[in-house]
């Protein structure tokens, strides 16, 4: 896995580096999509500044290519960022000067109360061992900090009509929440639950048109064909319900 890369590939802000690579196609995609990424992360650092009296240290974990990470960083947080994939770590170090730690999040990665913010975007789906992965957090948290989860909702009329063909239902979605569900996760480890939102997605019909060759190929393809330019670089906001993020609080 990551043992396998050399050192200074890991540690790498050289943009060239990405090139050639597996990840670089996702890259180059998530590129095309900053303008609404940025509107996105704006909308989430909306919620987490109504629960936070001042700017502290603040860690996204699984951040990718380091959007939301820069967009905390100029409203004034200290930012720190992890995130597994090689390609992705080295665009969010080298595009925004982050501090990002290509890895997982360890027992050691960082110090105990060392955070006043942590943030985990469409993460928790992921992970085989949820519970593992919370306690780490509680663990570098100050009392009081704010945890912020964003998963798939699995409680939508949308997945009960689609079941298996959903789009919540890929080979690397392990585990699966509702908002009921996931609160009670966050409560079993000491969590006090702030606030539970549904957030509504900025996109580009472009993005959504990409989207929907997943389900309908031709469809997207008339739309990425025949749409003009202008139009396919339009925004939009959009909201199935079936994303939902949880604000909690770690106990004092």
């Amino acid at each position: 896995m990551l043992g396998d890369y050399p050192r200074d590939l890991l540690e790498s802000a050289n943009i060239e580096d990405i090139q050639g690579t597996w990840e670089q196609p996702i890259i180059e995609a998530h590129i095309r999509e900053l303008p609404t990424k940025a509107i996105n992360a704006s909308d989430a650092l909306d919620h987490i500044n109504t629960f936070t009296a001042s700017k502290g240290k603040l860690l996204d974990i699984g951040c990718f290519c380091g959007v939301f990470l820069n967009a905390a960083s100029q409203i004034g947080w200290d930012c720190y960022g992890i995130e597994p994939l090689v390609a992705p770590s080295i665009y969010a170090r080298a595009a925004f000067g982050l501090p990002v730690i290509t890895d997982t999040l360890r027992d050691n990665t960082y110090p105990p109360e060392f955070f006043d913010v942590v943030t985990a975007f469409q993460v928790f789906e992921h992970l085989i061992h949820p519970d593992q992965e919370i306690q780490m957090i509680h663990r570098i948290l100050k009392p009081r900090g704010l945890l912020a989860i964003e998963v798939p909702n699995i409680d939508t009329p949308a997945v009960k009509i689609m079941r298996g063909k959903h789009r919540h239902f890929t080979q690397d979605h392990v585990s699966f929440f509702s908002a009921h569900t996931l609160q009670i996760f966050l409560e079993r480890f000491d969590f006090r639950v702030r606030e539970i939102y549904y957030p509504s997605r900025a996109m580009s019909v472009h993005h959504l048109s990409t989207w929907l060759r997943t389900y309908n190929r031709k469809l997207g393809d008339l739309m990425l064909k025949h749409f003009p330019k202008k139009f396919l670089v339009r925004t939009f906001h959009i909201s199935f319900g079936d994303i939902v993020t949880v604000l909690s609080e770690k106990s004092a």
